[in-house]
């Protein structure tokens, strides 16, 4: 990680479409209530098995123990139970969520960006209480009263975040995961065109055009995985994603989908060298319609001064897509 993002504390990661995602990390302040929010919701779950044994005839199930032992040993297969498995439970089919992490807007995640496997939550929740050492008697609190009582310090999991950029403890390292904030920055892909076409495209397009983030978004995706497409199948893809900005634009029929949402992808991420977060007035503007994604900062652009269609002769005209294959 660069010192950058050490300081900024966010984590850029690359998936194998080539689609960067930007993670704040989760510090100890968002860490440490989610935890303590667990620690409540097990001690709830505990205590609402205690009084489900106790008003409930299960200790007449096993007349040879005593209902005393009958209890004790049903209360302490719940806590094991509870509180190594808890946090297990939860991380493997809630996306790396616990109920607390829920509530602080944080989650687990490996350190490439995939979801965590059960095995890297039962590696992380099986260490905590190596992270949560050296324990500790009350006795240090209440010097005058001895104590049998120990509390956890957390000295490891704090000395561990500390010393590495992504505020990993040790059951973090490992894992191979970390726990950023419940939300994602989309960086859009970098897209190499060389049809000298699409940039002369580009400048024709009116200054004043803009699109929504979404329509930003899909025609990024579309100009990064475009390549890996059949030419049949990125005719029709482009075509219905160009179709309704096309005729606002007033091009003519021949002007081809694929070079024009090049065309827009060059516009939007080379030649004014934005990017979607960074842009504030991306969703501002007049609506030309309710059914188009493009908006106008003022008012459309004349007749008169619609730029010239670029056709382009060496792509397969597009054909209607058939229904239900549009994924």
């Amino acid at each position: 990680m660069s010192p950058r993002n050490a300081i900024d504390l966010t984590a850029t990661i690359t998936t194998p479409e080539n689609i960067q995602f930007e993670y704040r990390i989760a510090g100890p302040f968002r860490r440490i209530p989610a935890f303590l929010v667990d620690l409540i919701v097990r001690i709830i779950a505990f205590l609402s098995i205690f009084f489900v044994v106790a008003c409930s005839g299960i200790v007449q199930l096993f007349p040879f123990l005593s209902q005393f032992a009958t209890v004790g040993i049903v209360l302490l297969l719940a806590y094991f139970l509870i509180d190594w498995f808890y946090g297990v439970f939860f991380e493997t089919y809630w996306n790396g969520r616990t109920i607390g992490k829920w509530i602080s807007k944080i989650q687990v995640i490996s350190v490439d960006g995939r979801p965590i496997s059960a095995y890297q939550a039962t590696i992380r929740n099986f260490l905590r209480l190596a992270d949560l050492a050296p324990m500790m008697s009350l006795g240090v609190l209440f010097a005058n009263e001895a104590t049998p009582f120990l509390f956890p310090t957390g000295l490891i999991a704090i000395v561990c975040m500390a010393m590495t950029n992504r505020f990993q403890r040790l059951g973090d390292l490992a894992a191979g995961t970390m726990v950023v904030v419940d939300e994602r920055a989309w960086v859009p892909p970098k897209v190499k065109l060389e049809d000298p076409r699409v940039a002369s495209l580009s400048e024709l397009i009116p200054a004043n055009f803009m699109m929504s983030r979404s329509m930003v978004r899909a025609v990024a995706l579309y100009a990064e995985r475009r390549m890996r497409m059949p030419v049949a199948r990125r005719m029709e893809l482009s075509a219905i994603l160009a179709a309704p900005l096309m005729a606002q634009l007033g091009l003519r029929s021949d002007t081809s989908p694929d070079l024009f949402l090049c065309a827009l992808y060059y516009r939007e991420f080379v030649s004014k060298q934005i990017s979607i977060g960074e842009s504030t007035s991306i969703d501002a503007g007049i609506p030309i319609s309710q059914t188009t994604p493009i908006k106008y900062a003022t008012e459309p652009h004349p007749a008169s001064q619609a730029p010239t269609p670029i056709a382009s002769p060496d792509l397969e005209p597009s054909t209607k897509l058939p229904a239900g294959e549009y994924p």
